[in-house]
């Protein structure tokens, strides 16, 4: 692999020789595809710290106008980037030990993260010009998605490597339809989703630890403490009219539910009433 073969050659030879040190022939001829994919995921990475500033810049900018919706999506695309920059931090420094699936997994998060910043404006009426020009000048935006898919082209091929020289087999499911990277604890919870297997309960009659789940996330911030053992909580049937916010600092938190058509979460923000896409999911992070 290498740069000649991916979605935008051009883009890849002009980030990734300059930034990382790579010598001259190693970027005009294949080399070791994790070493490359480490390279354009952190050029990737770079770029988006560049779009961040910029972000940054602009909210000082937008302070002057008063116009709330500009402000709701900048902050919004604020916050995006710097997911993203956590994202490809994670992957940039697992990237000797993390295999080429959490990769994709990050990389998609982080291509999911710049078109909901794309959409925010959109939403509001703002043309692309707007957005490119005034925003995000110098084809940030543009670079940074095209870097994204180079890293992503990159790291499918590493894939596919990894695949093809991995023991036949490894990928198959266990007993029960299980991945084989699903541990026997978590395997005996997703079966049995009983109350005595939970940590807190949410029920709109009162039965439960707490009447709302927004409740119940905020109060597990607070016993959590900074723990990572995972945190279950069980929604009971009903219709929850709410916008529950995870935020990334609360970790390994799994929400069970009574199944499709009894335990629903719903609201009613939306673009009309002054929120973007982002905010008015009834389920975020």
């Amino acid at each position: 692999m290498s740069c000649s073969q991916t979605p935008y050659p051009d883009l890849c030879f002009h980030f990734i020789k300059p930034n990382h040190n790579v010598p001259t022939t190693d970027v005009h001829q294949s080399y070791h595809i994790t070493r490359f994919r480490n390279s354009a995921i952190r050029a990737t990475l770079n770029q988006a710290m560049v779009a961040h500033h910029h972000l940054l810049s602009s909210m000082d900018l937008a302070s002057f106008h008063d116009d709330d919706r500009v402000k709701s999506a900048l902050i919004d695309c604020l916050e995006l980037y710097e997911d993203s920059i956590t994202e490809l931090n994670r992957s940039v420094m697992n990237s000797m030990k993390a295999n080429s699936i959490g990769h994709l997994t990050l990389l998609s998060a982080s291509l999911a993260n710049h078109q909901t910043c794309r959409d925010g404006f959109r939403d509001f009426g703002f043309s692309s010009h707007y957005l490119n020009n005034i925003i995000f000048p110098h084809q940030i935006l543009s670079n940074f998605s095209k870097l994204i898919s180079n890293s992503l082209a990159i790291t499918k091929a590493a894939a596919v490597t990894a695949t093809t020289s991995s023991t036949p087999g490894s990928q198959r499911l266990l007993a029960g339809s299980f991945p084989k990277w699903v541990s026997g604890d978590d395997r005996m919870l997703l079966r049995d989703t009983t109350e005595k297997r939970t940590d807190m309960v949410v029920a709109q009659d009162g039965s439960g630890n707490f009447r709302t789940i927004s409740e119940a996330v905020a109060a597990a911030a607070e016993v959590r403490k900074g723990s990572e053992r995972r945190f279950v909580i069980y929604v009971k049937g009903g219709i929850y009219r709410e916008n529950v916010v995870i935020k990334k600092t609360l970790k390994n938190v799994m929400m069970i539910g009574d199944g499709m058509g009894e335990t629903i979460v719903t609201a009613m923000k939306n673009v009309k009433d002054g929120s973007t896409t982002f905010r008015s999911a009834t389920f975020g992070s």
